[in-house]
């Protein structure tokens, strides 16, 4: 598959974005089972470079994503209802 496209899995998951040689590859969306959603850049069907994370309770994580590793992310998080927050988490290595 090459261009854009929408690819839906039985488990419920949903990819919807750019594809190059049948892999994620370009800005994009996918929707996790849970309802969790990554919106950002993909290479090679990998999270690859700028993107936010929502998860399935509504926290929303962005930064920098590298496959299944994403050190100091921002939170963006809406605590008081007073406006959003931005926390910068650190790596402990």
């Amino acid at each position: 598959m090459q261009g854009r496209g929408t690819l839906q899995f039985p488990s419920g998951a949903q990819y919807e974005g750019e594809f190059k040689d049948n892999m994620y590859h370009g800005l994009g969306k996918y929707i996790f089972p849970d309802g969790s959603v990554y919106k950002g850049c993909f290479c090679n069907d990998r999270l690859e470079g700028e993107g936010t994370f929502t998860d399935a309770q509504g926290l929303s994580w962005t930064g920098d994503f590298h496959g299944e590793v994403a050190l100091a992310l921002k939170l963006l998080h809406n605590v008081y209802m007073d406006g959003p927050e931005i926390i910068t988490l650190k790596s402990n290595s």
